[in-house]
């Protein structure tokens, strides 16, 4: 009786974000009425403390949204896209993946995908225009773009991924092991997704060809120098991790550096190279380190309140169970679930991260890795808000191209299918 009242609850919590309501509301309102339902009103206490004190997700999270902050304020992030942005004028023929591309790239040092549809959007997307490419394609190739984030140590899912693997192998997994696990199904998904809007401009929407001019306020002046120092800087804490991670024995100092330990050295380099004002840069990247904890640590901490709902009144359980049966059923609700939600709610974050907290960590039951079962949720759930048109990418990219969310997750919705598809089978085959 208890697991259909619960079953209730999370058919109406799931109502509930599809109506746009308040995520983190929606999710610590259903885990107490779970956790009440069951006599058990401490469960979903004690998930708000777990989720209070996640010191990795912390550290992590906070650490890149407070370098982010600092790259916006001395102007870095703009330099770094305009830069890359600049060779789109050179591959005319193959500009809509190119554009893709190239915003994937940028999301991985800027790891807000809304900050760098806009930064990446206001310069790629009137670009695009100028060269043929009708608007509702141009923002379409930006929007599809944006989850290159998968790959950066701030996106919330991989150090989550890489603590819940810490607590069931009994052994400490870097987050740069969890992103190199999932990285070639990453790659390999934005590369089908960038070739499927391709083909499908070429072939059905036929929007390759034809000039349509357009004014936008939010481009930077034409005469915009790109400074090459400025542009590199947001890429430096990325790149330190990488080297220490593929050289830890020939660079063992760069091996112990921590994501927090990057992102201030990168902010310190942005500091001494921009000569900005030290005291306005620090209340930037601690304002940075607030935002982090409030918008993405706070869809944590409700999750973990509306996980112990779902564990106090035997969902969890369950729900463990009935996958139990077969591992391609446990890899199938992996994939679907989240991108089923983000489809729907505009974000993936909430259905993943409940899903991994509640799901993933029992991992081994179904006989599967728990990084692999991690990232199958994280990558469906990314790709799930790349053809959302109530998805913050989406309306940002839509309003730089002037047209309707909606045209832009038209366009959108096969390469994104496809791209998850191939991402499931990677991780899932290989």
């Amino acid at each position: 009786m208890m697991v259909w009242i619960g079953v209730a609850i999370l058919i109406a919590t799931a109502l509930a974000m599809i109506r746009r309501y308040e995520s983190r509301m929606v999710l610590i309102a259903a885990g107490f009425l779970m956790a009440l339902c069951a006599g058990d009103p401490m469960a979903a206490f004690k998930g708000f403390t777990k989720g209070m004190t996640e010191s990795n997700l912390i550290c992590n999270i906070c650490s890149v949204m407070g370098f982010a902050y600092a790259m916006k304020f001395t102007g870095c992030d703009t330099h770094l896209s305009v830069g890359v942005s600049g060779w789109l004028r050179h591959v005319r023929l193959i500009l809509i993946p190119a554009a893709t591309l190239t915003t994937f790239f940028v999301n991985i040092s800027l790891p807000s995908a809304a900050g760098v549809s806009a930064a990446v959007g206001s310069v790629v997307i009137p670009l695009l225009i100028s060269q043929g490419i009708p608007p509702a394609m141009a923002g379409s190739a930006v929007m599809m773009g944006t989850y290159g984030s998968i790959l950066s140590p701030g996106l919330p899912h991989n150090p989550m991924v890489a603590q819940i693997a810490s607590q069931v192998y009994g052994r400490e997994v870097n987050v740069m092991e969890v992103i190199t696990r999932h990285s070639m199904a990453s790659v390999t998904s934005v590369l089908v997704a960038a070739f499927v809007l391709w083909i499908i401009a070429i072939f059905v929407t036929k929007e390759t060809k034809g000039f349509v001019d357009v004014n936008n306020e939010y481009a930077p002046p034409t005469d915009f120098k790109v400074n090459p120092v400025y542009a590199i800087i947001p890429v430096v804490p990325i790149a330190l991790l990488m080297v220490g991670a593929t050289f830890p024995q020939q660079v063992p100092w760069l091996s112990k550096l921590r994501v927090e330990h990057t992102m201030l050295l990168g902010a310190i380099i942005a500091l001494v190279a921009t000569r900005k004002n030290p005291k306005e840069l620090t209340k930037s990247f601690y304002n940075g380190l607030g935002k982090g904890y409030a918008d993405i640590l706070g869809i944590v901490i409700a999750a973990d309140v509306f996980v112990g709902g779902m564990t106090s009144i035997g969902l969890v359980s369950a729900g463990i169970e009935l996958m139990k049966s077969s591992t391609n059923a446990a890899s199938l609700a992996a994939a679907i679930g989240p991108f089923a939600m983000a489809v729907l709610c505009g974000s993936g974050n909430a259905a993943t991260i409940a899903f991994n907290e509640a799901i993933t960590v029992h991992a081994p039951q179904f006989n599967m890795d728990v990084i692999v079962m991690g990232a199958i949720a994280t990558l469906t759930g990314c790709l799930g808000r790349c053809m959302s048109p109530l998805s913050g990418v989406g309306i940002v990219c839509s309003g730089l191209a002037r047209v309707n969310p909606m045209e832009l997750a038209k366009r959108n919705a096969i390469p994104a299918l496809t791209g998850a598809v191939v991402g499931y089978l990677i991780l899932v085959l290989l």
